[in-house]
């Protein structure tokens, strides 16, 4: 019926075909299912598998049947080793390069957010080309390093913010991810424990595109688009909303302070006192003058965003060769932030003999990155779209910048930040080049040899300007710094990798010897006093004002041998051990010991099975060993020399000797389902995981007077552990011309929890760490609302419910939840028919809460409200004796409400959220339309990217991905775009 139907001809005015035709294709599948009978009938006789949440096609081959196939799908495991989807045992997610084509962002660690099981990716800000958090099976550590490595091609890239002079910047952005093959998620002891020391976080295995064999093959791809906010945020007060909302604040504390000799009846008598001058002339100008700035307005502007990629790949028997260019620009939607990329990648392979393959990688990229202040810096555009005040103009009335002379201020000290993102500046350029040299020689038939050389060099220049006339620079007299971080670092691998099959037994070993190095060497020098803001370069700031340089070498070998045992696919064994040597640590612990075990049984290989048309796939796998965390703690005992005592080198202290300080150990427990049906036209995927991370590594304080504040400790353990989920159905499979439609779900849980902490409870004012808890867990005193009868703010007096206070001091602090989502995961579609195609991509998360970190200003209820007016969200919402009922208490001038705007739960949201973060609609035409043309495929499409997001607190206005890091530190708002675009092949 399937082909039958399709085969009916095609009548775009016939709406009652259409209707029979997909009503029938319908029934048709429904009952293939009830009966366990579907059967997939292409021409390619082609087979679908699944593993670890992705369903890939794979050709069989043509003497097999369809339930004993050989699929030759392979997953790219531990230094570029390749494994069929039945050999593997641990815990793995692939991101095929279909699944992340043209997605608008500029690396590829913020495209796996939603896509893979047991990822969490945040950022707390928006700067194109900024750094993105990922989190792996939750947070390994309290102070150590809790992001994943990444494996570009079997090779250890360097990752994360190396800049030392801009906000927030990411290596990783320098890569092009238009050259990304696929992306392997690591997260099981099996599958990482070949990574040792570093892998106790997660590994993520990157594999770039190679050449085929064949005639060239070019692709151009561009789109070009705009970028706006993915989230709407706070607002800032209008010059009318500032006024009533001042009006109130002052009425409440003249009416409650009589001493002030001054009462008030209503709202009216309040704005009459203040625009005759009663308050003083601050608060008189405020309710006199015309102006009415929009700071946000005054600061953003519409983003621009484009990319253009072009490549070539193709090769013959002896060579296989791929190149690309890629330009990528992103603004930000607030002016004067960006990030522009220029990446070049040559990638060839050429078989010398029968025995010898030589492939040779070359990427060479340059990045320019412009940032902005964040946080509570006076230069922050965001800062200032709630703290300076909408009755300060941008320019006076001859047109010339406004400020005051004085002082070089606004009326509230603050800046006028248009006129700095015009005249100030902080940037950074980056040169980065990769190359990855790989020989395989084919000892005997089984045996290969394998040597890889991969250096990596890094060069960031970074400039940061401030003028003299106004702003941060303006006591100075102007301010330049400019600094020069330079890494270099190389990997060296030696590989012996045999297989053998005796029948249907197939045994395989690997022995691998590894060695890293990194060399950073960094200098920096900062002038102040330069005679007209047109001179920029440091040799015209006439003062030193400083200056810094910096060496470091940090290094890592080891040795590590891998064994691989199954029958027949069948029963599956697998086994690592790796021995890491660590130059931070003393010579006694210097070394750490690695190692892994995975079982896998696949019952669908059974015969019995094999006759169960609904089963097949049926495999069972389970693994467990012992990782390592990343390092970056010192044990020794140090002088430090950099404090100048009358012209003499004066020393200092740096460390205090532990001997005893050890690697941080993860001990990662992992079991799995993975189940397909109806010859894999709908798959599952079941997991439960118990990674244990002992002796972590913290900072222990100490008394000042013994020279230093605090020295470096094993104190405790803590454990990550939940469930992971993945379903995918391939519903509708046909040819371009025939209806096809796939859907796919994933589901993760994370319980962090810390089992044991020596010491007892460390607390701040707004988190703790203790027993019983995870390591990003929220303290604070919990809020209770407003007293109905007479505005004041109250607090539950134990910190958890019941007995109430309006005290601040009395109540007392508790734990409010986590920053971490505990469930999180995706969806995705992809339709397509004649040609026209919707993919869509949904990534959600609950469980977490993030924290308005500099709510004391925005919410103060009259305490900063004179000077920084704040959120506009105020308005409507504040108790007056007509509505006794609001959120917010009852604003007092001058003194504040009782110490209401005090950091507590008030200010904590839920970030539970879904989110459409791609949406691409697309038209690929028929290739008998491109005949003659030199064309062999040709696409155009719109894509959004964040377009809907919906948060389920109400008053959560943060982008609700900023979890992870907590709080946004009133960092850029993150970005969605909308884009046009185009591939073409010839």
């Amino acid at each position: 019926m399937f082909r039958e139907f399709y085969s009916l001809p095609y009548k775009s005015n016939s709406f009652n075909l259409l209707v029979l035709i997909f009503f029938n294709i319908f029934a048709e599948i429904i009952l293939n299912f009830v009966n366990m009978n579907v059967k997939l009938r292409v021409a390619t006789m082609g087979a679908l598998f699944f593993m670890a949440g992705n369903a890939v096609f794979a050709q069989t081959r043509a003497q097999d049947t369809a339930k004993t196939r050989d699929i030759d799908e392979v997953v790219i495991v531990g230094f570029g080793q390749k494994k069929t989807v039945q050999e593997v045992t641990g815990a793995v997610s692939t991101m095929k390069s279909e699944k992340i084509k043209d997605i608008p962002v500029a690396s590829v660690d913020k495209m796996l957010q939603g896509r893979v099981t047991g990822v969490q990716v945040g950022s707390s800000s928006g700067q194109p080309g900024g750094m993105a958090s990922v989190r792996v099976r939750g947070v390994s550590s309290i102070n150590g390093i809790v992001s994943p490595i990444y494996v570009v091609d079997g090779v250890r890239v360097a990752s994360g913010d190396l800049t030392t002079g801009n906000t927030t910047a990411n290596i990783l952005a320098n890569m092009n991810p238009d050259d990304i093959e696929n992306v392997t998620v690591l997260k099981d002891a099996v599958s990482t424990a070949v990574y040792g020391a570093d892998a106790g976080s997660g590994v993520i295995i990157i594999t770039t595109k190679s050449g085929k064999r064949g005639k060239p093959r070019f692709n151009l791809s561009m789109n070009a688009g705009m970028n706006d906010r993915a989230v709407e945020g706070h607002k800032g007060m209008t010059m009318a909303q500032w006024r009533e909302y001042l009006a109130h604040a002052v009425m409440n504390t003249y009416n409650a302070t009589p001493s002030w000799g001054q009462t008030f009846n209503n709202i009216g008598e309040v704005y009459t006192f203040l625009e005759q001058g009663g308050e003083g002339p601050g608060l008189q100008n405020i309710f006199t003058t015309d102006v009415d700035t929009d700071w946000r307005k005054a600061t953003q502007k519409t983003g621009y965003q484009q990319n253009i990629d072009l490549n070539v790949s193709g090769g013959s028997d002896k060579i296989t060769y791929y190149s690309s260019a890629n330009y990528f620009t992103q603004e930000s939607i607030v002016r004067n932030s960006s990030f522009d990329r220029l990446a070049f990648t040559t990638k060839v392979g050429y078989q010398a003999t029968d025995k010898l393959k030589i492939n040779t990688d070359f990427q060479i990229s340059h990045s320019k990155l412009r940032t902005l202040s964040q946080g509570g810096a006076f230069a922050n555009p965001i800062l200032a779209q709630y703290f300076n005040r909408p009755s300060d103009p941008i320019y006076n009335e001859d047109g010339s910048w406004y400020w005051a002379p004085s002082n070089s201020r606004l009326s509230n000290g603050l800046y006028n930040i248009p006129y700095l993102q015009r005249n100030n500046y902080a940037k950074g350029g980056t040169l980065r080049a990769f190359a990855n040299l790989g020989i395989e020689y084919k000892l005997f038939r089984d045996l290969t040899y394998k040597f890889v050389f991969s250096p990596e060099y890094i060069n960031i220049e970074e400039d940061t300007y401030w003028n003299p006339l106004h702003g941060d620079g303006y006591t100075y007299g102007g301010y330049q710094r400019t600094s020069n971080n330079r890494y270099f670092n190389f990997n060296v691998q030696n590989i012996l990798d045999w297989n053998r099959r005796f029948d249907l037994h197939n045994v395989g070993a690997t022995l691998i010897q590894e060695a890293w190095k990194s060399d950073n060497k960094f200098l920096a020098a900062t002038g102040i006093t330069v005679g007209t803001p047109t001179l920029q370069t440091l040799q015209n700031f006439v003062v030193p004002y400083g200056y810094d340089g910096t060496k470091g070498v940090s290094s890592r070998y080891g040795y590590a041998v891998t064994g691989h045992y199954d029958y027949d696919r069948l029963f599956i064994l697998d086994g690592s051990f790796r021995r890491d040597v660590l130059s931070q640590f003393v010579p006694e612990k210097k070394a750490g010991n690695f190692w892994s075990l995975g079982v896998g049984v696949d019952l669908a290989r059974l015969n019995y099975i094999k006759e169960m048309d609904a089963i097949s796939m049926m495999k069972f796998r389970a693994s467990y060993g012992k990782l390592g965390n990343q390092v970056s703690a010192n044990p020794y005992a140090l002088y430090t020399y950099t404090s100048n005592y009358n012209d003499f080198a004066a020393g200092g202290y740096s460390g205090l000797y532990n001997p005893n300080l050890s690697w941080e150990t993860v001990r990662p427990f992992n079991v799995g389902l993975d189940l397909g049906f109806w010859n894999n036209r709908l798959t599952l995927t079941a997991e439960y995981f118990n990674k244990k991370t002992e002796d972590l590594i913290y900072n222990l304080p100490l008394s000042g007077s013994q020279g230093l504040t605090s020295y470096v400790d094993n104190i405790g353990n803590l454990v990550n552990k939940g469930m992971e989920f993945s379903l995918n159905a391939e519903i509708f499979k046909g040819d371009r011309d025939q209806f096809n439609w796939n859907l796919g779900f994933n589901l993760s849980t994370l319980d962090n929890e810390i089992t044991e902490l020596y010491g007892g409870d460390v607390n701040t004012t707004t988190t703790t760490l203790r027993v019983g808890e995870g390591v990003r867990t929220w303290y604070l005193k919990k809020w209770a609302g407003v007293d109905p009868a007479n505005g004041d703010p109250l607090w539950y007096l134990n910190g958890i419910d019941g007995e109430t206070t309006n005290n601040y001091a009395l109540a007392k602090q508790a734990v409010q939840g986590s920053m971490l989502s505990n469930v999180y995961g995706g969806a995705n579609t992809a339709l397509s028919y004649k040609g026209f195609g919707l993919d869509l991509q949904f990534t959600y998360g609950f469980g977490g809460k993030i924290l308005d970190d500099w709510a004391q200003y925005m919410w103060s209820d009259g305490y900063y409200t004179d000077s920084y007016p704040g959120y506009s969200d105020i308005m409507g919402n504040f108790w007056t004796p007509e509505n006794p009922n609001a959120a917010n208490p009852k604003p007092m001038y001058y003194y504040g409400n009782k110490n209401s705007y005090r950091v507590s739960s008030r200010v904590l949201y839920d970030s539970d959220f879904i989110r459409l973060s791609n949406a691409k609609f697309s038209y690929s035409f028929d290739r008998q339309l491109l005949t003659g043309t030199g064309l062999t495929g040709a696409q155009i499409y719109v894509m959004a990217n964040n377009a809907w997001t919906h948060v389920f607190d109400e008053r959560l206005k943060f982008d609700p991905e900023i979890n992870l890091a907590g709080s946004s530190n009133l960092g850029l708002p993150i970005l969605k775009s909308f884009l046009l675009g185009v591939n073409l092949n010839f």
